[in-house]
């Protein structure tokens, strides 16, 4: 895992290392019998829309919205409100969010080789102070973020039931790009859409 550690030595300034460095060998969160290859499971904490678990990325069920995120980037509190008004969005157009058999599942994860390492309590207080209302999840392997190459935060990747990456984002977004993305993959898994609102070729950030 020689990238992670070339990618935090290269960060540009300490303020700034919460946003841009992706984990590093320098944790003690490596496990070296977790897998390195998908599917991978990440331990979910009890939190707004989340609680004590477990979820498997890809989920073989669903498409994923994968939020890679660390509670000491102003980025990644902030793609937090962005990422709820998407899921209320997408709530208002007929599609479950939240639930126990949601259409798409909405997964915010850390990881725990590098960073903060702040405990349950703490990191749930901190999901629901800016907005987090889904799963919520630790990577304390890090083998999920590695195999991703999560560089970066926040990084958010969509997924689907196959473990096809349909989109990835690193920083800010919009509620509208984000929207727009999830439900093209879910129209795309069933069969089509009839071509309506915000379609891939038509996506804006409002």
């Amino acid at each position: 895992m020689k990238r992670r550690h070339l990618l935090a030595t290269t960060a540009a300034t300490t303020a700034l290392v919460g946003c841009l460095s992706g984990p590093d060998d320098e944790g003690d969160g490596e496990d070296d019998d977790a897998p390195t290859e998908p599917p991978f499971e990440i331990a979910t904490l009890d939190a707004p829309g989340s609680e004590s678990g477990t979820i498997t990325v890809p989920d073989s069920s669903r498409p994923l919205l994968c939020n890679f995120t660390r509670t000491e980037c102003p980025t990644s509190r902030g793609f937090l409100s962005t990422l709820a008004e998407a899921a209320s969005r997408l709530e208002g157009g007929g599609y479950a969010v939240g639930g126990a058999d949601p259409d798409v599942r909405f997964l915010s994860v850390t990881d725990g080789t590098s960073g903060p390492s702040p405990t349950d309590d703490e990191l749930a207080a901190w999901f629901e102070a800016n907005g987090g209302n889904w799963w919520l999840g630790r990577d304390e392997p890090g083998t999920c973020y590695d195999y991703y190459g999560i560089d970066g935060y926040p990084t958010t990747i969509l997924v689907d039931s196959a473990g096809t990456v349909h989109w990835r984002n690193r920083g800010e977004s919009s509620p509208g790009t984000v929207t727009a993305t999830v439900r093209d993959t879910l129209e795309a898994d069933a069969g089509g859409s009839d071509g309506g609102n915000e379609s891939a070729g038509n996506r804006t950030d409002g």
